[in-house]
C-alpha cells in the first residue's frame, strides 16, 4: 500500500449514472380479468371471452377487472410509460349505445378470477363457485367488498390513473395512454409484486347505455394488452480491494459503450477523469475493471452511451 495511505476500501463511494439506458418494451397479456354483475351479484364469468363496463339500459352497473403479471421485467428497473390496450367487442344496439369516458383505478384489495362461462344469459354469468369475484364478493363467499361493486378509497383508489372515450367496437383498440399515475402504479407493483392486484375498469356512472363488452384473455383476438417501457440503470455492482488495487464489477448491457470515470475528490466540480472505456459490449457481460490505489479515497462511476 502507498505510505502513510488509509485502509482506501472504508473510503470508497460509487456514483450511478444519472443518464437512463436505452429503453426496453415489453407488451403483457392479462394474466386475470373478471366482470362485476350488480344485476346478478352472487355470479361470476371469469371464463368469458369479455369483461363487462358501463350501465346497462336498465340502469344496474357492470364493472371490469384486469390483472397483469410483471415477472418478465427485472428487479430494479425503471418504468418509462405503462399504457393499456382494450378492445370492445360488443355494445348495446345501434340506437340505444352511448358514447363515454371509461376510466382505470388502482385496485387496493386482491380478487379472485374463475372460470365460469355463462351460456344462457352470458352477460349475468352463472352461480359463482368459491374464490370467484361477484358483485358482493372479492372472493366468494367468504371475503366481501366494502361495498356492493367496490368502494372508492377502500377497494379502488378513487381517482382513475387512466382514461378513455369508448365508442363503438369499429374503432378498437382502445388505448389508456400512459400517464404519471399508470408510471407509478406499475412501479409500486414491480417493487412490491404483493399488492399487484390491477385494476378496475369504470364507465360514466351517471348515463345508462354506456355498458361495453371489452375482450378478455380468454379471446386470442381482442387480447388485453399492458404496454410497458422501462430502463435498467447501470450501477456498480461490488468493489473490492486486493493487495493495492481496487476491483470494480458491474453488469454491461448490450449495444452500449461502457466507461469508468473516477474523482479524487468532490470538491473537484464533477470533473471526472476516465479510468477505462470497457468498449461497445453485444450481450450481456458481467465487467471487472482494475485500478491502482494512489491516494486516500476515490469516488467511481459508470457511464453508457
Amino acid at each position: 500500500m502507498h505510505p502513510g495511505l488509509k485502509d482506501i476500501s472504508i473510503l470508497l463511494a460509487t456514483l450511478c449514472s444519472p443518464t437512463p439506458v436505452h429503453a426496453i418494451s415489453v407488451t403483457n397479456v392479462a394474466s386475470a380479468d373478471t366482470s362485476l354483475i350488480e344485476v346478478a351479484p352472487e355470479n361470476s364469468n371469469g371464463g368469458q371471452a369479455w369483461v363487462l363496463a358501463g350501465r346497462t339500459q336498465n340502469g344496474p352497473h357492470v364493472r371490469g377487472l384486469y390483472r397483469f403479471d410483471l415477472t418478465n421485467i427485472p428487479p430494479g428497473a425503471v418504468i418509462q410509460s405503462a399504457a393499456v390496450q382494450l378492445d370492445v367487442t360488443g355494445q348495446p344496439g345501434d340506437m340505444e349505445a352511448i358514447n363515454s369516458t371509461f376510466s382505470l383505478h388502482r385496485m387496493l384489495q386482491p380478487w379472485g378470477e374463475g372460470v365460469n362461462v355463462a351460456i344462457a344469459n352470458p352477460g349475468q354469468g352463472i352461480p359463482a363457485l368459491p374464490g370467484d369475484t361477484t358483485w358482493l364478493h372479492r372472493f366468494h363467499p367468504t371475503n366481501t367488498w366494502a361495498t356492493p361493486g367496490g368502494a372508492a378509497g377502500i377497494d379502488y383508489v378513487s381517482e382513475g390513473s387512466s382514461f378513455q372515450q369508448i365508442e363503438d367496437p369499429d374503432h378498437s383498440p382502445y388505448r389508456f395512454n400512459s400517464t404519471p399515475e399508470m408510471v407509478a402504479d406499475v412501479q409500486a407493483w414491480l417493487s412490491n409484486p404483493e399488492i399487484n392486484f390491477g385494476w378496475m375498469l369504470i364507465g360514466n356512472d351517471n348515463l345508462i347505455f354506456t355498458a361495453r363488452r371489452f375482450g378478455s384473455r380468454e379471446d386470442p383476438d381482442a387480447l388485453p394488452l399492458l404496454e410497458i417501457s422501462y430502463v435498467l440503470p447501470l450501477s456498480i455492482e461490488q468493489i473490492t480491494k486486493s493487495g493495492n488495487q481496487i476491483q470494480l464489477s458491474f453488469t454491461g448491457r448490450p449495444g452500449l459503450d461502457h466507461t469508468v470515470e473516477y474523482l479524487d475528490s468532490l470538491a473537484s466540480n464533477g470533473n471526472w477523469q476516465t479510468l477505462t472505456n470497457a468498449g461497445l459490449i453485444t450481450e450481456t457481460t458481467n465487467i471487472l475493471v482494475t485500478d491502482l490505489i494512489t491516494s486516500t479515497q476515490r469516488f467511481y462511476r459508470v457511464e453508457a452511451h
